[in-house]
């Protein structure tokens, strides 16, 4: 069986992979640890200024010395964690404890979130559950990338067939707390501890939702933002698509999140609004509800006028049964625009006390949003204006679009007549430049030191602890 456990051991191997991604938050570990690292990080800089002076081999009786001293520096900072870590297994194992939440309207969504408050106890109870949830169930979310891929693959072939795009409407609000707690309370390899601790979060969660008043049947939502979420919901999601997928005449079904896109092969007894019919029974039966407002459906086959079929981002054209190209989906260039004007309006505000760094941030996020990036930690992988957009049409003219849109937002919020060489320089940066010549922006490079120029009491909510999130947290 699955080493379950909220102990010693488990939360040693969770601080040895967030440490990894750089996700841990410095508070979470007392004066003497952050001592006893700086003295490592001192005792490796003097082994190292030690070896560089000449030829020094292993016998070297001075450089065993500084070795033997680096063990001792290493072998405390491990005590002192171990030490630490005892204190929060005490904590989360203790009968009382419970996740605590906090919560804001998510702007851009315009979604109240509900982020577990930031304690070390928590998040480490919060990164032990979520293993234990996805190891027991098997649970993880759709490659967005892949799913938007063979979509297109698929339309490519101009085959006969009926494709049906919709989503569930307000999905985490929506649903049914006793049935999925059943589904998890059903399971016997989920160990008890992990049960009580996602019971006592949906009573949090309920707490501030004001469904306490409401009978259990009642209440609904699972508490977006929170770090087992994402779990919770596709484990309730699962009955729902494999219902969808054993549908008759389904050849192809994916879901990211509430986004849904279905492919059947047509037939002669049904019409458009049958299919639609089956899948709303299913996801009623579920308790969900089918967002009308973002559902469609199209005949390949009958239908031979132009047809644009958004789904994650892309719009897929086609026309004459015919597929004729891929092209960015209009919520997603404005998204660009969007972030591109918050960046200059962010700008004209901190340079008003940091003008040199408020100057530096503005060319870097220019370069992050119109160029490519390499990502290690929080995140690893290839982001930017190709590889998240890698399967558009070379000749799409959405990159052109998006060019001058940047030109007109640069001359409109920094005229030339005030910022004559600031707007010639941002009018260097192009989307289709970074896209065709797949320019990349080294956001790793320690020299960059990119500032961190939020209010004070930002800073003292959440550290930023990289480059990527000080870049990135204005369009949170």
């Amino acid at each position: 069986m699955l080493d379950q456990s909220f102990s010693l051991e488990n939360f040693n191997k969770i601080f040895e992979i967030e440490n990894r991604k750089g996700n841990f938050e410095t508070k979470y570990y007392s004066e003497k640890f952050h001592t006893l690292s700086n003295e490592l990080k001192k005792q490796r800089k003097i082994i190292k200024t030690y070896k560089s002076k000449g030829d020094i081999g292993k016998d070297d009786e001075h450089l065993k010395e500084l070795n033997e001293e680096k063990k001792k520096i290493e072998e405390k900072k491990k005590n002192e964690l171990e030490i630490t870590l005892q204190e929060y297994t005490e904590t989360v194992n203790d009968k009382n404890f419970k996740f605590k939440f906090t919560k804001f309207l998510h702007e851009a969504s315009d979604k109240d979130v509900y982020p577990v408050k930031k304690d070390a106890p928590s998040f480490f109870a919060m990164k032990q559950l979520q293993y234990n949830i996805h190891r027991t169930f098997k649970v993880k979310q759709s490659n967005r990338y892949l799913i938007s891929k063979q979509v297109q693959a698929l339309l490519k072939d101009n085959f006969p067939k009926i494709v049906l795009r919709t989503d569930i409407k307000g999905f985490y609000e929506s649903v049914p707390q006793e049935r999925l707690l059943n589904m998890i309370n059903d399971n016997q390899l989920l160990s008890p501890k992990s049960k009580t601790l996602i019971k006592s979060l949906f009573y949090s969660y309920n707490e501030l939702t004001d469904q306490l008043k409401l009978p259990v049947e009642k209440r609904k939502g699972i508490p977006r933002g929170a770090g087992i979420s994402a779990y919770l919901a596709e484990l309730y999601m699962r009955e729902v698509d494999n219902n969808i997928k054993r549908l008759t005449n389904v050849t192809y079904y994916a879901r990211y999140v509430d986004d849904i896109i279905i492919l059947f092969i047509p037939s002669w007894k049904m019409c458009l609004d049958d299919y639609k019919i089956k899948v709303t029974e299913i996801t009623d039966k579920s308790d969900l509800l089918m967002n009308h407002l973002k559902t469609f459906s199209y005949d390949l086959e009958r239908d031979k006028s132009l047809m644009k079929i958004e789904f994650l981002g892309y719009v897929f054209s086609m026309e004459n049964s015919e597929y004729i190209g891929t092209s960015i989906s209009t919520n997603k260039k404005n998204r660009y625009l969007t972030r591109i004007e918050k960046t200059i309006d962010i700008f004209l505000e901190q340079k008003k006390f940091a003008p040199s760094d408020a100057s530096k941030l503005l060319i870097h996020r220019f370069n992050y949003l119109t160029k490519n990036t390499r990502l290690h930690k929080p995140k690893k992988g290839l982001v930017g204006i190709y590889y998240s957009n890698s399967l558009i049409e070379q000749d799409c003219d959405d990159l052109d679009y998006m060019d001058k849109e940047l030109l007109r937002i640069i001359d409109e919020k920094l005229p030339t007549g005030i910022f004559n060489s600031l707007n010639k320089k941002l009018k260097e940066y192009s989307f289709s430049d970074g896209f065709i010549n797949k320019r990349f922006f080294n956001i790793n490079s320690k020299r960059k030191n990119i500032p961190d120029l939020r209010p004070d009491k930002l800073k003292e909510i959440k550290k930023l602890d990289n480059n990527f999130e000080r870049i990135i947290s204005i369009w949170k």
